[in-house]
């Protein structure tokens, strides 16, 4: 309806009768007054008009014409407008979202609206009711979610949490202050006969989820793990084969998915009086390992002093307070191992004051408090030379290798002592990948045979044997109990080389002119000495 506006200065302002449009009516006046933009706002919010969409440029040329009007004339400056609204689906169907613009004089958007918007796109699940309800308050909002799927939740395989407070995790420890000590592994505890050491917990089942369309998305449950066979100096509890107990006195360590006990042996050192020495369980020496001596051990080894050219293998971790020190260079002119130098060996940690014409291999990390010089360090995990903001922890010659991380306050010297650095590469993995993808490949090769001869003994049920058919069902069934270890097999194997990615080498002070570094499959050359960096796999090579 048209709604006439009081005349001012020979202007006045109405809605159209239609409703929809805002007009400007020039009535001329025998004495112009001159007008702005500011004073027709003023007259449009007395008459209660300025919250209609005033159209682009519009004022500014109303003011422009009335200035130079001989005639009565009537423009649109204005007009009604509707709030709108806009239905945004995520391709997955797991979201929705809203965009709302204003209404200017017209009707603003409903929370009925909006949920007749659903309607149409058949979301009937997930509708966030709240939200919709501060859109509509709120009158424009960009982009605002307001239905949201149940994304499935997979089951957890089952768990096996320790029951010793004060077990040495394999992996260094972090002190009062969270800065982690690269050194401390965590003491050696004991346990003795009935102490409780490990409960499994069962696999739990997966949560299904639903999309905003209500369809029902799978879920995978948990993998229900047992106690790994044969843990040596453990027993179950009574009525409860859930919880592992000590059965002996000794060390406990953790292995996967459960804990063994092992005896321990104490020396005060290695030498020609004890001889060498194999022993399976753990191994605490007092002083050194002597020249050309050998200590073999299936649990850890702790040596109080210096191993001088002396051979020590471990299935766990081997702790050296001391040194570790060859007669000669590591490899001779073939690349051969000399037969003087260290040789230390574990399947966990190796940690040292400092090592010279060594070679350590480490399953896990090498840990070196001072500096490695003309060594050979190879870890499965990652390697530390020095402690964080110390002078010390210099790696001068030979060759570092390491999975996931290189760290060292020094690398390389003044002197261009050849310098070897490489990360993000673990060969062992990647041939255990390739074997259990072969081994995988033919097992299914096997059963999808056995397959179609069972498809062929149901078909024709007269012309088998009923003892033929159970035996067949029978190796089908253990080809996929098979097929199942391979595959978890293959997904563990992939999931640590996932960790590779990651891979990088961290110099805190120096890296000098000449050391080579490989991360990955990319090289580098350092030709001028740099400060302080972090080098890791780019696109086009190391990036740093």
């Amino acid at each position: 309806m048209a709604e006439e506006a009081k005349q001012e200065k020979g202007l006045t302002f109405q809605i159209s009768p239609d409703g929809g449009k805002l007009l400007a009516t020039y009535e001329p006046v025998a004495q112009k007054v001159p007008i702005d933009t500011d004073w027709v706002w003023q007259a449009l919010d007395a008459q209660n008009l300025s919250d209609l969409f005033i159209l682009d440029d519009a004022l500014s040329n109303l003011v422009k014409r009335c200035a130079v009007a001989a005639d009565r004339f009537t423009m649109q400056i204005g007009e009604r407008r509707d709030g709108t609204l806009a239905l945004t689906v995520a391709p997955d169907l797991m979201s929705a979202y809203i965009t709302i613009t204003s209404a200017y004089g017209g009707n603003a958007v409903t929370s009925e609206q909006i949920l007749q918007a659903l309607q149409e796109q058949k979301i009937v699940s997930g509708i966030l009711h709240d939200e919709i309800e501060k859109a509509v308050g709120e009158r424009e909002v960009l982009k605002r979610e307001i239905a949201k799927g149940r994304s499935p939740q997979p089951g957890e395989d089952s768990q096996f949490i320790s029951l010793i407070p004060e077990m040495r995790e394999r992996c260094p420890l972090a002190d009062d202050t969270d800065n982690v000590d690269y050194r401390n592994l965590g003491g050696i505890v004991s346990v003795k006969s009935g102490d409780p050491l490990m409960r499994r917990y069962p696999a739990t089942k997966g949560t299904p989820g639903e999309n905003i369309l209500g369809t029902p998305l799978p879920t995978t449950d948990g993998n229900d793990i047992a106690f790994t066979p044969n843990l040596s100096g453990t027993v179950f509890a009574e009525n409860d084969s859930d919880l592992l107990l000590a059965a002996i006195s000794g060390l406990p360590v953790q292995v996967d998915h459960g804990i063994i006990v092992e005896p321990v042996i104490n020396l005060k050192n290695v030498d020609l009086s004890s001889g060498n020495l194999h022993f399976e369980g753990t191994v605490n020496i007092a002083g050194d390992v002597k020249a050309g001596m050998e200590v073999k051990a299936t649990g850890d080894i702790i040596i109080g002093g210096v191993a001088e050219a002396a051979k020590i293998e471990a299935g766990g971790n081997i702790e050296i307070k001391g040194g570790v020190i060859g007669q000669r260079e590591v490899r001779n002119q073939k690349g051969e191992l000399n037969p003087d130098i260290s040789y230390v060996h574990a399947g966990g940690s190796v940690t040292a004051q400092f090592v010279e014409n060594a070679c350590i291999i480490a399953g896990r990390d090498i840990n070196i408090r001072e500096v490695a010089m003309k060594s050979e360090l190879t870890a499965g995990n990652e390697v530390i030379v020095g402690e964080q903001g110390m002078k010390k922890g210099h790696i001068i010659g030979g060759v570092c290798r390491a999975t996931t991380l290189v760290h060292a306050i020094i690398a390389g010297s003044p002197a261009n002592v050849s310098t070897r650095i490489e990360v993000g590469v673990d060969p062992s993995i990647s041939e255990k990948l390739s074997i259990v993808k072969q081994q995988l490949e033919e097992k299914e090769k096997r059963q999808e045979e056995t397959a179609k001869t069972l498809a062929y003994i149901r078909d024709n049920p007269a012309k088998v044997d009923a003892g033929m058919a159970r035996l067949k069902e029978r190796v089908y069934n253990i080809q996929q109990a098979e097929i199942t270890e391979l595959t978890g097999q293959k997904k563990r194997l992939q999931k640590r080389l996932e960790l590779v990615n990651n891979a990088r080498i961290e110099i805190e002070r120096t890296v000098y002119f000449g050391v080579h570094l490989m991360v990955g499959d990319k090289t580098l050359l350092i030709e001028d000495d740099l400060e302080s960096k972090t080098f890791t796999r780019g696109e086009e090579g190391i990036a740093y």
